[in-house]
């Protein structure tokens, strides 16, 4: 009866894997189908065809919504844009539609990102993004960790390094193991210092993380609560209703109504900003988008508030706070945040692509509690391992801030507190933050069931970046 009954399970669970794959397939074919048409709408210089067209791949609301006419017209736009379309493949992740195609125009490959009306079958609703994307490719059917994949990663790298003359760091650790590891490219814009394994890159958003996690230790020592609302610590915010009512729990989940405090007036003054309180102006002047917990707003001003949250609980500026209850514990020792002017050569400079190459990209002298610190491949593992260990926070508070607490009111970007999350279903698959600016892309994932750490940088404005980024989250989770 027991043999029976664990053969009886073993079935289920091969009948559940199968019907979730075949979603996935049935999923991707509409998905390459919506693609498909939609180059032939373009391509086409038929009015009549490119009108069967709008009518077969978007839906009716918003076909109702912004005309005939107008859609039928965004091809012929389009078409003048790019020229005519070489079609690659298309795949649907998080309800948007990624078109990958050759722009006739410029031989450059670009990404078509289309938001979805939900339905059966798949349509279309809006484009909304498009990216210059590096050549797309094909996956290898093994896991990340098979020697095959490996290979094939090595060799794409090399490629990218090659046509689109990308420079990165990057790691993927089973546990405490590092199965992989590379170092590409140039630090400088002159080309005179390689990246290495002790090659400081900056962080960008990803000091979130570190901000995120001052707090719940603070909290931990009874020293405030996530229910404190700011009036207590900025008592002279000018918007008297928000302050008494925005809680640190909406700051460290973007659930406050902050916008973000990096405008052209913080940029005129950045070069000799050192501190946090020197940026709290730009984040007053700034207006309140919501009223606190009735909207998702990615923000920067209100990390830069609890930053200044952990130094007026802990009674220590924020850097020196975060270097010695994180970074030290943990043996980070090329993690800080630095003086970007300091001259120093194992810090990366921030590039960004010019007619002419690479140039030094514009940035302010320090970052924030929002942003703006230093690390390596290395020492990110290390933060991993610091965390899984439950080093420099309780086990139990790591599982606090990696619960979705944004819900209700942003489906397509999960968010804890100050960590970015992915799912599976309702089975959280990782843990961790991103971070985008001029001259600079970071990614750090955790999989808590894989025990597999995933840390990439780049000191570039280079899509190639991104399409290695998603190439190898898609090997890690077997996604395709």
């Amino acid at each position: 009866m027991e043999r029976l009954l664990t053969l009886i399970f073993a079935v289920l669970l091969i009948f559940v894997s199968f019907h979730a794959s075949a979603e996935a397939q049935e999923t991707d074919l509409q998905a390459d189908s919506l693609g498909r048409a939609f180059v032939d709408g373009v391509n086409s210089n038929s009015s009549k065809e490119r009108l069967d067209i709008v009518r077969r791949i978007y839906s009716r609301s918003i076909v109702r919504q912004a005309g005939e006419d107008r859609l039928t017209g965004l091809f012929a736009q389009m078409y003048a844009d790019y020229g005519k379309l070489t079609y690659h493949h298309a795949e649907c992740i998080n309800n948007v539609v990624h078109l990958f195609a050759k722009a006739g125009a410029n031989g450059r490959w670009h990404d078509f990102q289309f938001r979805l009306d939900s339905g059966d079958p798949l349509r279309l609703k809006q484009l909304a993004f498009i990216a210059e994307v590096a050549e797309p490719v094909y996956l290898p059917n093994g896991g990340i960790t098979s020697p095959f994949s490996l290979e094939w990663l090595n060799n794409y790298i090399d490629k990218l390094v090659k046509q689109n003359d990308l420079a990165a760091s990057m790691l993927i650790a089973k546990g405490d193991s590092i199965f992989f590891e590379r170092y590409v490219g140039y630090a400088d814009a002159a080309r005179t210092r390689r990246i290495g394994p002790d090659t400081r890159m900056n962080l960008g958003s990803g000091n979130k993380m570190f901000t995120a996690i001052s707090v719940m230790q603070l909290r931990n020592a009874g020293k405030l609560k996530l229910t404190d609302t700011l009036d207590r610590f900025f008592p002279d915010f000018p918007d008297t209703q928000f302050i008494s009512s925005a809680t640190i729990q909406n700051l460290l989940t973007h659930t406050s109504g902050l916008g973000d405090y990096w405008d052209d007036n913080y940029e005129e003054a950045w070069d000799h900003i050192t501190k946090l309180d020197q940026v709290l102006p730009y984040v007053y002047d700034d207006s309140v988008a919501f009223s606190p917990g009735t909207e998702f707003q990615y923000s920067n001003s209100g990390f830069l508030m609890a930053g200044l949250i952990v130094e007026k609980v802990s009674g220590e500026d924020y850097f020196d706070y975060v270097r010695d209850n994180i970074f030290k514990p943990l043996g980070m020792t090329h993690t800080d945040s630095y003086d970007m002017d300091s001259g120093d050569t194992s810090m990366a400079d921030g590039l960004s692509k010019s007619d002419s190459g690479w140039v030094n990209a514009r940035h302010g002298r320090r970052g924030t509690s929002a942003g703006g610190g230093f690390s390596t491949p290395r020492n990110m593992l290390e933060f991993a391992q610091g965390l899984r260990s439950g080093k420099i926070l309780a086990l139990a508070t790591l599982k606090e801030m990696t619960i979705r607490r944004n819900g209700d009111l942003d489906g397509l970007f999960p968010y804890g507190y100050g960590l970015m999350l992915t799912f599976d279903g309702a089975r959280l698959r990782s843990y961790g933050h991103a971070g985008i600016a001029p001259g600079v892309n970071f990614a750090f994932q955790y999989f808590p069931e894989q025990d597999l750490t995933f840390v990439i940088f780049s000191n570039q404005d280079n899509g190639a970046y991104d399409d290695l980024r998603k190439n190898i989250i898609k090997l890690i989770t077997g996604d395709r």
